[in-house]
């Protein structure tokens, strides 16, 4: 008898096993749409993918902003190779100066649709910190999968001298959303190259960061 009420344990246990593991499989996602824009300020073609309603754009902004400002990360050097895929580093003004024929730096909602449509909880995508299991990941992901490729461009700033922080550790990326509790600071969204999740957060607005664009599905 004990021998089949260990039987019936060890069988509870692994169904569990089982389930968890189905439960941590990686969704796979693909855009609803893709395609190419032309920046008609320099002729840079970037490349964009849809979710949600929203396209995309799949590469860091690298062109001139007409206020602000803008830098480019430790070690990266206008037109090598490290420029073309991290781009330039911007200010929160200059970030909401980039917007053309449509498009625009993602508000706060902008950054959590996308978040939902890759996955996330409505609940999850309101709060601040680390969340969303694996949509990180996924917002990392090249054309191979979901074709976003967030990059970890780092971030700059100029307090007690200037410096970059975090090169090809960190990715963090505007909102057009200021923080409506505290003044100089808006909503930003932060990747890690070792990291699944996502981070929703307020950055003062003189650092400077990563830039994609969106625009509402033409």
């Amino acid at each position: 008898m004990k021998y089949i009420v260990l039987l019936f344990w060890i069988s509870i246990f692994c169904a569990a096993c089982s389930e968890d593991d189905n439960n941590s499989v990686m969704p796979s996602v693909s855009p609803e749409s893709e395609g190419t824009w032309t920046d008609p300020r320099d002729g840079v073609v970037y490349h964009w993918v849809r979710y949600g309603g929203l396209d995309w754009l799949c590469e860091n902004m690298r062109g001139q902003n007409s206020a602000g400002s803008a830098v480019t990360a430790e070690e990266v050097v206008v037109g090598t190779e490290d420029f073309l895929k991290y781009g330039y580093l911007y200010d929160f003004t200059a970030a909401n100066s980039l917007g053309i024929d449509g498009w625009r730096l993602p508000s706060d909602e902008d950054w959590k649709k996308l978040e939902m449509a890759l996955g996330m909880s409505a609940e999850d995508a309101d709060e601040t910190g680390w969340r969303g299991q694996y949509v990180g990941t996924l917002l990392m992901q090249d054309a191979a999968g979901s074709g976003l490729e967030l990059l970890c461009g780092g971030y700059a700033h100029d307090l007690g001298g200037f410096g970059t922080r975090r090169y090809q550790v960190d990715g963090i990326y505007w909102s057009s959303t200021p923080d409506a509790s505290q003044e100089g600071y808006a909503w930003c969204r932060m990747i890690t190259f070792n990291k699944e999740q996502v981070r929703r957060e307020t950055m003062i607005t003189t650092r400077y960061m990563s830039v994609r664009l969106v625009r509402d599905a033409q």
